[in-house]
């Protein structure tokens, strides 16, 4: 028994002109078979019956190459309205869906403003129609001393909450602005103690002949001119 031989796999030039193959074989084939039912026995009709009748086979043919133009300009002309009626209606469609959605967007921004304000004004309202019947109770329970330390109470309470957030942002901005200034100041360091220092010196020097250096951070680049 023979071993089998192992298929090579086919190359990408070879898979395609195998399906160009086939593909051009459907088409001759079907190209055939339209011819054999359908092409020559119109041609054979036609045929016999300019046998029959020659003269109404000639205007019959020259009617129809005269009529070819205006019937495929007719269709041509149908089709460039249609698309254009249909562009049309688009365009309009378009333009008064934007102009009715803008129309209701700015009723839906009057009324979520509306809304707004009377959010806070229903807010501060009930605040105060609670704190007032704190105060009320607190007065007709305990007398007007407890009232007022209500009051204060509730003062202190409002206005400690504000001043703790003013003072996280001051806390906030100030730190900011003093790492600010360290960057500053280093970078200020820095530039003052770069090589490029100006050098004042006296000509007239000291008693050892020496010259006098007045800008001790540069008595090493002094030393290396001389």
């Amino acid at each position: 028994m023979s071993a089998k031989q192992p298929t090579q796999k086919a190359s990408p030039h070879q898979y395609l002109s195998s399906q160009f193959e086939q593909s051009r074989t459907d088409v001759t084939k079907y190209a055939a078979w339209f011819e054999q039912k359908y092409a020559r026995p119109a041609l054979q009709k036609m045929q016999s019956y300019y046998r029959e009748h020659p003269l109404v086979s000639i205007f019959a043919a020259v009617f129809m190459l005269l009529s070819l133009l205006p019937i495929a300009t007719y269709i041509g002309l149908c089709l460039i309205i249609l698309i254009s009626l249909l562009v049309s209606a688009l365009c309009a469609v378009v333009v008064v869906f934007t102009t009715i959605a803008l129309a209701l967007g700015s009723i839906l921004l009057l009324v979520v403003l509306t809304n707004l304000l009377l959010s806070i004004f229903v807010t501060f309202f009930l605040v105060a129609a609670y704190f007032s019947f704190k105060i009320a109770s607190a007065c007709y329970q305990d007398g007007f001393n407890a009232a007022r330390l209500q009051f204060i109470e509730f003062y202190d309470a409002f206005f400690s909450r504000v001043q703790t957030t003013v003072d996280q942002k001051s806390s906030q901005h100030s730190t900011s602005a003093s790492g600010e200034a360290i960057i500053h100041e280093a970078h200020e360091g820095s530039r003052s103690s770069s090589p490029d220092s100006t050098v004042i010196v006296n000509s007239s020097g000291t008693n050892d002949g020496t010259p006098n250096v007045e800008n001790p951070s540069t008595a090493m680049k002094f030393e290396e001119e001389y």
